[in-house]
């Protein structure tokens, strides 16, 4: 009885999904890439903006759903949610060169790296 009111779904959820990937992102993202490969135009361009607007909205919802209420009960906590979603403690950062020489050599190190 169970199973037929409430079929079981497998949804796939991968490591590199950002957190705001629903099912019906997905879903979209398929259906676009199928569209794409059959060769429809004008279907593939619909749901790229359907895609690009989903995922939009997916991205502001997440943020405000993430620091919401936290601002007036935990300072704190707010405080390291918003630095957390901005990336401000990027390790990769490096103070601006002082001479064009030193310039030069970190650009060359940041073309080289493996």
């Amino acid at each position: 009885m169970l199973d037929t009111s409430l079929p079981k779904r497998t949804v796939r959820a991968h490591p590199s999904d950002k957190p705001w990937m629903t099912p019906r992102i997905k879903h979209e993202i398929k259906a676009r890439q199928k569209a794409f490969k059959s060769g429809d135009i004008t279907r593939y361009k619909l749901l790229c903006d359907k895609v690009t607007s989903l995922v939009s909205n997916a991205k502001k919802n997440y943020y405000q759903l993430k620091a919401e209420g936290t601002r007036e009960t935990n300072p704190a906590k707010w405080y390291k949610t918003i630095f957390e979603l901005a990336a401000a403690n990027d390790c990769n950062s490096q103070p601006p060169a002082d001479d064009a020489a030193d310039l030069a050599e970190r650009l060359q190190q940041s073309f080289t790296k493996p």
